[in-house]
């Protein structure tokens, strides 16, 4: 019997009467899977080369998931660098723009793994042109928990991690492949969109993104430290940085603290002050335009809605008693606006 006749030989043969199972050599298990994959790559290019893409299909597409809300408000990031805000394109829209280009395959693989460190391997891979980009990171196992500092993770931390960290790697990958210009449209026709849909319902819009950065433990006195003013009075252009910069401390990409860059305490004092000094001002105005009319209910709902922006319904309830903030006049809310600034 010839070598290859014995590799080829069953190991075991088991005959249960209705079937019989004949196992082979394990050592043929590596080059059967090998074989199956060269096929389907195989298989995968020449089908790219007989349905080739249809570029202004795919960039008609493109334009249309970039105009739903949805999309749009994943698919930008930004995080402070420098002093400056750098903004890109995140791996939700890299994985679209791929998918809608066509021919297009891509993947994460873990070359290394050991007890202190796991070494990944994210590669993209254009059928029609034959252009392959890959991309390494080597990261050692460890988290931060507040109040605990690095810690080693546990499975489902690892993997997150491990995704979290490949997700990059991979849109790096696709976007070096795909047009530059068809990505930048794309940013484009997002913004537009966050743009559009907050000039529509701008209260709804800025209710939203509170409620999203509530999520991270983001206050709105926080968000105004950083605006600069508070949220009910930024506009559609403020509401889409502010999207994209949620979406980048929730993929994990930035903390908080990287935008306030230890200045957040300081900024939200002179807030306060700059409240309360607003608020000592109507007071005065009042006084002084006593033989003015003065329009009362909408001096009472631009109030409210103030408190509304700036603090919490925690922080309200436990300045009034638990009382309808609704059901306070003029003076109370100015009291109101007056202690919450203070405390």
């Amino acid at each position: 019997m010839s070598q290859s006749e014995q590799a080829l030989a069953p190991r075991s043969v088991e005959d249960g009467g209705l079937t019989t199972t004949t196992e082979f050599s394990s050592e043929l298990a590596p080059t059967a899977a090998a074989a199956e994959k060269q096929f389907e790559i195989q298989s995968a290019i020449v089908l790219a080369k007989r349905f080739p893409r249809d570029e202004d299909l795919s960039f008609q597409k493109l334009m249309k998931a970039c105009g739903r809300t949805t999309f749009a408000e994943d698919a930008e990031y930004s995080f402070p660098r420098g002093g400056q805000s750098v903004k890109g394109p995140s791996v939700f829209l890299a994985r679209e723009a791929a998918r809608v280009w066509t021919n297009i395959r891509y993947g994460l693989t873990i070359t290394r793994d050991d007890s202190n460190s796991r070494q990944i391997q994210a590669w993209a891979w254009d059928l029609e042109t034959n252009t392959k980009i890959s991309a390494e990171d080597d990261f050692r196992k460890l988290i931060f928990r507040k109040g605990k500092g690095w810690i080693e993770p546990d499975e489902r931390d690892l993997r997150e991690l491990t995704n979290r960290r490949g997700a990059i790697l991979i849109r790096n990958c696709v976007l070096q492949i795909l047009p530059k210009d068809l990505i930048e449209d794309a940013l484009s026709k997002c913004r537009e969109t966050l743009r559009t849909n907050a000039a529509q319902d701008p209260d709804a819009a800025r209710k939203k993104i509170l409620l999203a950065f509530s999520e991270l433990n983001v206050s709105a006195e926080q968000l105004a430290a950083y605006l600069g003013h508070p949220v009910a009075q930024s506009s559609p252009a403020e509401i889409a940085d502010l999207r994209a910069v949620y979406k980048s401390i929730s993929d994990g990409n930035t903390t908080w603290g990287d935008y306030v860059n230890g200045n957040a305490e300081a900024t939200a004092q002179d807030l306060k002050e700059k409240t309360k000094a607003k608020t000592e001002d109507l007071k005065q105005k009042l006084a002084k335009d006593e033989s003015k009319p003065v329009d009362e209910a909408a001096e009472k709902k631009r109030l409210r809605k103030s408190i509304k922006d700036l603090f919490t319904e925690e922080q309200i309830d436990k300045h009034t008693g638990g009382r309808d903030i609704n059901a306070l006049n003029l003076d109370e809310l100015v009291q109101l606006k007056d202690g919450l600034t203070e405390g």
